[in-house]
């Protein structure tokens, strides 16, 4: 369904989206390699739940954790496209809106 919002160009073409296309929210991402040349890329997110008060039935917090959610495998010339398109986008990204900072890099 196209936004009625969003001006289209006449040189462009909406992409389609499999029937069970999904989107998510990530948190978390390993990513591994095989012996074979596939790189595995491993994407988690948050599973959180509440817990509550037994008689009451009070919010006494929440706990959770982080579950497997999505994993691509794809070959080496695959991944360092994938790299390099991340570098661009990030480049422009913090162009735009200034430096990402990672807690890890301001620990050292």
């Amino acid at each position: 369904m196209e936004d009625p919002n969003v001006e289209k160009k006449s040189n462009e073409v909406e992409i389609p989206k499999a029937p069970n296309f999904v989107e998510r929210f990530v948190t978390s991402v390993v990513i591994n390699h095989t012996p074979d040349e596939l790189f595995i890329i491993e994407f988690l997110r948050p599973e959180l739940s509440a817990y509550a008060e037994k008689n009451s039935g009070k919010i006494l917090g929440h706990k959770g954790m982080l579950i497997s959610d999505v994993r691509i495998y794809m070959t080496p010339k695959v991944a360092k496209r994938l790299l390099n398109a991340l570098k661009e986008n990030i480049a422009k990204y913090e162009e735009k809106f200034g430096p990402i900072i990672l807690e890890e890099e301001t620990k050292k």
